[in-house]
């Protein structure tokens, strides 16, 4: 079973520092329904839906998961539902929950197991723009345009404003590489990231159901932290009201 103690937004921030100061490898996954649906799907229970967005064809679906099993147990940071009124649902944590016991995934003993809203509490109380300053940030995910555009602007995020002020991205450099769909768009993706005319010292990764790969891998290659902020990344550019996450954050983040 996975450990009963779930880390807050400030020990998993805490753990990303340290590896940006000591430049080790540190690779953070959040997991909540699409991870569940592609285990169950994987085993024959359940309909696959999920990853059709993303290029995969239900004949891919064991590969995907067998990649994501595979992962998950590397990956230094992993992150289940917890707070919010979703997470103890039964189709959401329990859901998952029972997903990884059926394929038998266990994290790491040393791993850090946090809460999967993490990817956007970062954006709450400073975190993840302390972490971004003076920093070679780099961006992958299907909307690496329109990430890198928006963190460029040095502007508060459109919704976040009453969280972050002006000037508050005030990274060194950022560059962005964007994930094309299907098993073949990761490999292309790490192909580009280990040609980079610099070395980034933060990765910021929206993959979906390929995350906990890529991030192992990233992580390892530029010993950096990789954090999967995944639809979290829509704050960054796009209208969003936090207010309801935000009390989330402070009731169980």
């Amino acid at each position: 079973m996975f450990p009963n103690e779930q880390a807050d937004t400030a020990r998993v921030v805490r753990r990303l520092a340290e590896a940006i100061l000591h430049k080790e490898p540190c690779s953070l996954i959040s997991m909540a329904d699409g991870e569940s649906a592609l285990l169950w799907a994987a085993k024959g229970f359940g309909q696959f839906h999920y990853l059709s967005a993303w290029g995969f064809s239900a004949a891919d679906r064991l590969g995907v998961a067998e990649q994501l099993a595979a992962a998950i147990p590397k990956c230094d940071i992993v992150c289940l539902p917890r707070s919010g009124p979703l997470a103890k649902q039964p189709g959401m944590g329990p859901r998952l929950m029972e997903a990884l016991n059926l394929w038998g995934i266990r994290p790491k003993p040393e791993a850090l197991i946090g809460d999967s809203l993490v990817c956007f509490y970062l954006m709450f109380d400073a975190w993840l723009w302390s972490l971004m300053e003076n920093r070679n940030i780099l961006v992958v995910t299907s909307e690496a345009e329109k990430v890198v555009a928006a963190l460029n602007g040095r502007q508060p995020p459109i919704g976040l404003a009453g969280f972050a002020g002006p000037g508050f991205w005030k990274h060194a450099d950022v560059t962005g590489i964007f994930l094309t769909d299907g098993l073949a768009g990761s490999a292309k993706a790490l192909e580009q990231a280990a040609n980079l005319p610099w070395k980034p010292d933060l990765c910021l990764l929206g993959a979906g159901s390929r995350a906990a790969h890529l991030a192992v891998e990233l992580a390892q290659m530029y010993d950096m932290p990789v954090i999967e902020l995944g639809s979290a990344f829509s704050w960054l550019h796009a209208p969003s009201e936090p207010t309801e996450m935000s009390r989330w954050y402070q009731e169980g983040g």
